[in-house]
């Protein structure tokens, strides 16, 4: 994504904002199955402004980290997500009723960071995985400028998420999760005004996932 501004319209549709009945079903569910089947735990939610808008830059192990991250969030999360899984509809439904960001992977998206702004200046969590893509080794890959450029946009600080266990519980091509420990862990905000934001997070990030074992 490029850091030309890009100007949001007024008569820009509301973005969704707030946990609807289809978000707090899907909460309640899978935290009752992370809870039993991968005793999550979370670590320096403190560092999480419980209100405004924030940006939350976290490592990508497996197809369960959104769920573990909404879990480990006490507020509405918006996820940004690649376009492709809307393919799936009951998926897609649930994205939409969640108030997910669907962005185009390998192009550049205005309108996804548009839309990632929106949410942002209304005071929204939107959770990045700026790797953009899972792990295939478990360890940390090199962060994209995407969610940086629009943490700047709105004013916003950057909290930095680790994720370790998720790979060993469903890393790619996993047919079931594994009974492993999901552990959760944010580090201290970063300013997204620095010239080097998006290196801080990356190396925070890093150090906080280790090898990405629980």
């Amino acid at each position: 994504m490029s850091e030309t501004p890009v100007k949001t319209p007024a008569s820009a549709p509301e973005v969704l904002v707030h946990a609807t009945p289809g978000y707090r079903a899907a909460h309640l569910s899978t935290w009752a199955f992370g809870a039993l089947w991968f005793r999550e735990s979370y670590e320096g939610r403190e560092h999480l402004p419980k209100t405004g808008g924030v940006v939350v830059m976290s490592n990508h192990q497996s197809f369960y980290d959104i769920p573990v991250l909404s879990h480990a969030i006490p507020r509405h999360v918006s996820f940004v997500a690649r376009d492709t899984l809307a393919n799936f509809k009951p998926l897609a439904w649930l994205m939409r009723t969640c108030g997910a960001v669907l962005i185009k992977r390998g192009a550049p998206d205005r309108a996804a960071l548009r839309e990632m702004v929106q949410h942002l200046e209304r005071g929204d969590c939107v959770v990045v995985f700026p790797e953009g893509t899972r792990t295939v080794d478990g360890r940390v890959s090199e962060f994209k400028g995407g969610a940086l450029v629009a943490a700047r946009m709105a004013k916003v600080p950057i909290v930095p998420c680790s994720i370790r266990g998720s790979f060993e519980a469903m890393p790619k091509k996993a047919l079931f999760p594994r009974p492993k420990k999901i552990r959760v862990r944010f580090g201290a905000p970063i300013d997204s005004s620095l010239p080097d934001a998006l290196e801080r997070t990356q190396a925070a990030v890093a150090e906080m996932t280790g090898d990405g074992r629980a």
